[in-house]
């Protein structure tokens, strides 16, 4: 504190006493101050978009989340009344019996994205799973029948950085409920 009142009282040494009893108050800011306030709100700028924009990505995924969860207690529900999964369908399709199933064209899906029920049959059984897009609307993940026999959900965004699927597998599944 007292560093800067030693620099007040050098700046009113200097300034004529002319000029220190006429304070305008209509002065505006100086050219220097502006530009210093505009690299000051860049910088912070800078700083908070991505965060704000990983935390925008977290509630979208989220709520993803919630609603392939949905999908997944009606598949379970319609395994325990007909004793099988429905069939595979493409993706954005509805499967037969499932009615929490969104579909794209609508603005519950998080960014508009799509949906893919899959029933694949392997090593005797069946892998049951449910994809989410993502961002891009584009299927990254791998089309391997091998990947997420265990229940569960698989974030491919970890095993691929260019990914940004979101998996929920139902797992591994015995022959008789593959549908």
């Amino acid at each position: 504190m007292l560093f800067f009142k030693i620099l007040a009282s050098i700046y009113l040494l200097k300034v004529p006493i002319s000029h220190q009893k006429e304070k305008k108050s209509d002065q505006g800011f100086t050219l220097l101050e502006l530009l210093i306030s505009g690299i000051i709100v860049g910088i912070l700028s800078a700083i908070a978009t991505p965060a704000y924009i990983a935390t925008i990505d977290k509630f979208h995924y989220g709520e993803a989340k919630l609603q392939m969860g949905c999908i997944k207690r009606e598949l379970e529900a319609f395994r325990f009344e007909k004793g099988y999964f429905p069939e595979d369908v493409n993706r954005d399709t509805v499967p037969a019996g499932i009615d929490c199933f969104v579909k794209s064209n609508t603005t519950l899906t998080p960014y508009n994205s799509t949906y893919d029920y899959e029933n694949w049959s392997t090593n005797g059984g069946c892998v049951v799973k449910i994809a989410f897009l993502g961002k891009d609307r584009e299927k990254q993940s791998a089309n391997t029948r091998n990947l997420h026999q265990q229940s569960g959900f698989y974030d491919d965004r970890e095993r691929d950085r260019n990914s940004d699927d979101l998996i929920l597998s139902l797992g591994w599944q015995p022959p008789e409920v593959c549908g």
